[in-house]
């Protein structure tokens, strides 16, 4: 597999491709913003916002979502979970839309954000989503929003760029994100790539991340000689699949 960075306008992220078997990789949402056009809801992230907190959406912020062919859905093994994800980079960036116990929350990511993987459990007590860091440019981390208590509490978090990574030239590109996984104790190993050139020499370095509590925090990334096996556990990637009408009519109708 061919896996390589992408530089981008500030608002809009080309990122590289992801584990074949993920089908996370949102380069359908990215052309979607590229195309679209700014109208009377550009500019959509509130004060306030951030990441892993609630906020509070209206039906005008949604219909500006769907006008837009920027609400989506994932799915595990065929099955959609309860949840919507909204991903505007040029307007809104990424905003999470989960249902538990009959109500919809949103949990906003960033502004200008795109998510590049998601991730859950079997049963989906737990979901982990990487994302970019926002409008700006990709700074120098990963977004992580992480969820747990099937879906009823959320939080976030950063995992910083490698070391070698954070100068000028890298201010609009991202390493690919290539594997993920997590045990039943909640350690987990997150794998990134990038092609580094020095010279007339082009060669990928690999990255591993690693946390110990859930995702709640993640240590520096670690240079690998070389890309390692694929990493077992407990998640399996989600599927990216068009917003089904139910859930869709649902998070519409429950929303003044």
């Amino acid at each position: 597999m061919s896996l390589s960075t992408y530089s981008a306008p500030a608002w809009l992220l080309l990122i590289a491709s992801l584990l074949p078997a993920s089908g996370c990789a949102d380069t359908a949402a990215l052309a979607r913003a590229a195309t679209t056009p700014t109208n009377t809801f550009a500019a959509l992230w509130q004060p306030g916002w951030a990441c892993g907190k609630t906020a509070n959406v209206n039906r005008a912020f949604l219909r500006s979502l769907t006008d837009n062919n920027a609400l989506h859905g994932y799915a595990l093994n065929g099955i959609p979970l309860p949840i919507l994800l909204g991903q505007n980079p040029e307007q809104s960036g990424a905003i999470l839309f989960a249902k538990y116990n009959g109500k919809w929350q949103a949990y906003p990511i960033a502004d200008g954000s795109v998510v590049l993987a998601a991730y859950s459990t079997p049963a989906f007590n737990r979901l982990m989503l990487f994302a970019t860091g926002g409008r700006e440019g990709p700074g120098n981390d990963y977004l992580v929003l992480y969820g747990k208590n099937q879906l009823r509490d959320f939080g976030c978090a950063t995992a910083p760029f490698p070391a070698e990574l954070s100068r000028p030239n890298w201010g609009n590109t991202y390493p690919g994100l290539h594997d993920f996984n997590m045990d039943t104790q909640g350690r987990g190993t997150l794998i990134a790539a990038a092609n580094i050139v020095e010279g007339n020499t082009d060669s990928k370095h690999w990255y591993q991340y690693t946390s110990s509590d859930w995702g709640r925090s993640w240590g520096k990334a670690l240079n690998l000689k070389a890309l390692p096996p694929p990493k077992q556990g407990i998640f399996l990637p989600l599927q990216e699949v068009p917003a089904s009408p139910w859930l869709l009519n649902n998070l519409l109708n429950s929303t003044p």
